[in-house]
């Protein structure tokens, strides 16, 4: 990486003449506003980055919502929170949100309003609910067409109250729970109404409701001056659905049956709303808040009370008062209100009235103290804002010039974070439904796959903009995988491949750079079209260059090759990087074996002991499939696809490629044991994938140049590498009974 990197010795040690220089002349606060948007720009904080990061998490929570559909969940996701809204920086390490929307509930405020075809929840208040807080009964319909509070004894997932049921926020948690320890996750944190189980994703589990609860409804009533949120945005805001999440007041005896209404899309809508000098000085509150409040409050006082503080500056201040040379005053106004709400000891939400954001957050003292910070905050702003260590920001500031350099850095590393969230969301949903046809006869695969091909097809039509885009991503991976079982078939029954098979793979041609285009030159090369195979691998090998990523989602790793593939990264669009540039791991389903060279099939019974079954859990289910890396497969279809034509020259070139792919995987080291004995210990480096399938096709092309030694050194490598689920032991066991029995 280059750019402009600030270490704690330069903070040590340049910083203080920085400061000292800043204190020798006074500049304006109008100056210093154009130095902190210099200070913006050169971390990636710009116009065109915020909306690019909008864009992309806009598509990645339309991908899992698709994928969803696909596997026959009624689920939408929502992505929301800084990653979507653009208000963050790579030093803030903010997390991504995700709402899980249960489509098949739906949350009703008055009896009447009920939905055929959905579980319907019936909202109500009582003496102990709090302002945004709302209990949840079961409705069951009744015999004449109605319905009518359920009653009676139920699992302990629900609560009678006074006869009715009520949801209790105890059956999303154990939905959830369940969830994350199916994928083999022990660490599950609850914070709030969110379940994670890392640092990088929170989860919330939503209910929905189409209706606006009456303390929304001020939101769109109230006067304002008018300039902001403006009214075509308020309409829009007004079609967006509250939601109900698992989330009792925190003080209450009642909490696990209580449920607070969310208005997350509607705030959503508003922050992308903000102009880019108001998106700059939410960011500047933001780390602000996080760099000086988060160690004394915590997250009691949150980036919500910053983004709720921030939307009722921009509604009570003229919109003139935005620009570039005013974001240090304009910060300052927001400070204001916080101060002013302090006092009052009330913090109002912006979109429901009645709602106190300091109640069960800060006690009377701690707001206190937070009011005497906020003071000196505002007083000493331009201290404060010069001394912020994230980001490097402050010495950024400090230094007043734009480094162009430091700006593509961020925006480089930026995006490619991106990509492989949206990457990942994409491969994940690819994985769930590769799980879900092994499980099914041969015949109902290829009817769901044509089902699932149809669903997209309609979407790719019909669909708003990121449903197309999605179905653009998804439809290359289907389209191969229905080509690939119906040419196993047809191998199968020594039926020569039809033409409508090969039409199917034409557009899996572009699931990515090169994973659809090997599986098609792997039939090619099963089904004896040496000479067909033979060109598609030389198109694929042409393809390998320094600007193309390889992911491995079984293994949540990618790489990338050099800096001209970050800068390829700041011209392209989203959905052509992860077509154009980006390669993944290639998938065989037992389905499509016919399709695989031999050898390779193995793979597919890595897991042979009960010891091999007991290392395994949800996240290890790729093993039950042939999964090769991409560069790895082509080097071997070469050599075995030349081997086959008798070209000596061509064949041993690509088994000395995949030689020298498998030692760059691969760091040794020699240990001396005692006199005359060592011990050589082999490595896998970070970003290798399925390393030791690698050294198994390395070890079969040894095998075929009759030198059974070397592949029996290959297969140990791999089974001392991989001490289980591993079908080198077979392999060392084979060579064994053939060679040296």
């Amino acid at each position: 990486m280059v750019g402009f990197i600030v270490s704690k010795y330069d903070y040590k040690y340049v910083k203080p003449l920085l400061l000292y220089r800043m204190t020798s002349y006074k500049k304006s606060k109008e100056e210093f506003s154009r130095d902190v948007y210099k200070a913006f720009q050169s971390i990636g904080v710009t116009s065109d980055m915020i909306h690019w990061r909008r864009n992309c998490f806009l598509l990645d929570g339309t991908v899992y919502t698709t994928g969803l559909k696909l596997l026959g969940f009624s689920h939408n996701i929502f992505i929301v929170g800084s990653q979507v809204e653009g208000s963050t920086t790579i030093g803030m390490r903010s997390d991504t949100d995700h709402l899980f929307l249960h489509d098949n509930v739906q949350v009703v405020l008055k009896l009447g309003a009920w939905q055929a075809g959905k579980n319907n929840l019936l909202a109500f208040q009582d003496e102990t609910t709090p302002p945004q807080f709302y209990k949840l009964c079961i409705l069951q319909p009744t015999p004449d067409g109605r319905q009518e509070c359920m009653r009676g004894q139920v699992n302990d997932s629900y609560v009678v109250e006074q006869g009715r049921v009520l949801c209790s926020h105890r059956i999303v948690d154990k939905i959830v729970n369940d969830v994350f320890k199916g994928m083999g996750s022990d660490r599950v944190v609850k914070h709030g109404p969110s379940i994670s189980n890392s640092d990088e994703y929170d989860f919330v589990c939503a209910l929905p409701c189409n209706d606006l609860p009456e303390e929304c409804e001020s939101f769109f009533t109230r006067s304002r001056p008018g300039h902001w949120p403006k009214s075509e945005t308020l309409e829009y805001a007004r079609q967006c659905p509250v939601f109900f999440i698992p989330q009792g007041h925190p003080h209450s005896l009642f909490n696990e049956l209580q449920w607070r209404v969310s208005t997350s899309l509607t705030e959503r809508k508003l922050i992308f709303n903000f102009s880019e000098e108001q998106m700059l000085v939410f960011v500047l509150l933001k780390m602000l808040r996080k760099e000086y409040c988060k160690p004394k409050f915590g997250d009691d006082f949150s980036t919500f009370h910053i983004k709720t503080a921030m939307m009722f500056t921009i509604e009570s201040h003229p919109q003139e008062i935005w620009r570039i040379d005013n974001i240090v005053e304009c910060a300052s106004y927001c400070i204001d209100i916080l101060i002013q709400y302090a006092q009052d000891n009330v913090f109002p939400h912006f979109t429901m009235s009645g709602v106190n954001l300091f109640d069960g957050k800060l006690s009377e003292p701690d707001i206190k103290e937070l009011e005497t910070f906020l003071i000196n905050l505002n007083k000493n702003i331009v201290e404060y804002i010069s001394n912020l260590e994230m980001d490097s920001f402050g010495l950024k500031v400090l230094l007043g010039v734009h480094d162009e350099e430091s700006k593509l850095t961020h925006e480089m590393e930026i995006r490619m974070m991106i990509r492989a969230e949206v990457r990942s969301a994409l491969c994940d949903m690819v994985k769930m439904i590769y799980f879900q046809i092994i499980t099914m006869h041969v015949v109902k695969a290829e009817c769901s796959l044509s089902d699932h091909i149809t669903y997209l097809a309609g979407l790719q039509s019909n669909g708003e903009r990121w449903q197309r885009e999605a179905a653009d991503l998804f439809l290359p991976f289907l389209y191969g995988t229905l080509a690939s079982i119906n040419a196993s078939h047809c191998i199968t029954t020594n039926l020569p491949v039809t033409q409508d098979i090969i039409d199917l793979y034409k557009p899996s041609l572009e699931c990515d750079l090169m994973s659809g285009k090997l599986k098609y030159a792997s039939m090619l090369y099963c089904s004896g079209q040496f000479e067909q195979a033979a060109d598609m691998l030389i198109h694929c090998e042409g393809l390998l260059g320094p600007d193309v990523v390889h992911d491995c989602q079984c293994q949540q790793k990618y790489n990338f090759q050099s800096d001209t593939c970050f800068r390829k990264y700041l011209y392209t669009s989203i959905v052509e990087l992860l077509k154009t540039s980006s390669t993944s791991c290639v998938w065989f389903s037992e389905h499509e074996l016919q399709c695989v060279p031999k050898h390779l099939r193995c793979e597919m019974y890595r897991t042979q002991t009960q010891n091999d079954k007991n290392k395994r859990n949800v996240l290890y289910a790729w093993m039950d499939m042939v999964v090769i890396d991409c560069v790895t497969f082509l080097y071997y279809l070469q050599y075995l696809v030349y081997r086959q034509k008798g070209n000596l020259p061509m064949r041993l070139l690509a088994m000395f490629n995949l030689m020298d792919y498998a030692n760059k995987l691969v760091n040794t080291e020699v240990h001396k044991r005692r006199a005359h004995c060592v011990m050589v210990e082999y490595l896998i480096k970070e970003a290798s994938f399925h390393t030791d399938t690698t050294f198994h096709v390395l070890a079969h092309c040894w095998e075929l140049e009759n030198r059974p030694d070397v592949a029996w050194q290959l297969y140990q490598v791999s089974m001392n590498t991989y001490r289980t689920n591993n079908i080198a032991l077979v392999h060392l066991i084979r060579l064994f009974i053939k060679y040296f029995l």
